[in-house]
């Protein structure tokens, strides 16, 4: 597995048909080989998944904002099979506790008006160093 250290945080990059990137910074946990991450159904970062599944991650903080010389990891994404969301949010209960906890209850709240709750799991697979940033 790509070693990404031990960030709250991770930048995840990819792209549109365009090749524009678009990065998001997004709670992440190991999941088999790679690394998983949640996000709504209908996020951006979902629909371009879907017409590109290669992706960029390095560390960063809350924003999205990277030291220089952060190594950033290029890789595959695709979305979580059904069969295995169940996996996915423990995974991510287990490396947040209260937190994600916390978080799926405001969905589960969100849900009860009409807006979709149930989020989508993203799995990334990590191949090698692409840069490092600022650099």
């Amino acid at each position: 597995m790509a070693d990404l250290g031990t960030p709250r945080y991770v930048r995840f990059t990819n792209f549109k048909r365009s090749g524009a990137a678009v990065s998001t910074p997004v709670w992440f946990a190991p999941f088999g080989d790679g690394w998983v991450f949640s996000s709504a159904p209908d996020a951006g970062k979902v629909k371009r998944l879907r017409n590109n599944p290669a992706v960029e991650i390095t560390a960063s903080d809350v924003r999205g904002r990277v030291s220089p010389g952060t190594p950033v990891f290029g890789g595959t994404a695709r979305i979580v099979e059904a069969g295995a969301a169940a996996d996915a949010e423990r995974a991510l209960a287990k490396r947040y506790g209260w937190q994600w906890s916390l978080l799926r209850a405001s969905e589960k709240l969100r849900g009860l008006v009409g807006i979709k709750a149930e989020p989508t799991y993203i799995e990334v697979t990590l191949g090698e160093v692409a840069r490092t940033e600022g650099q």
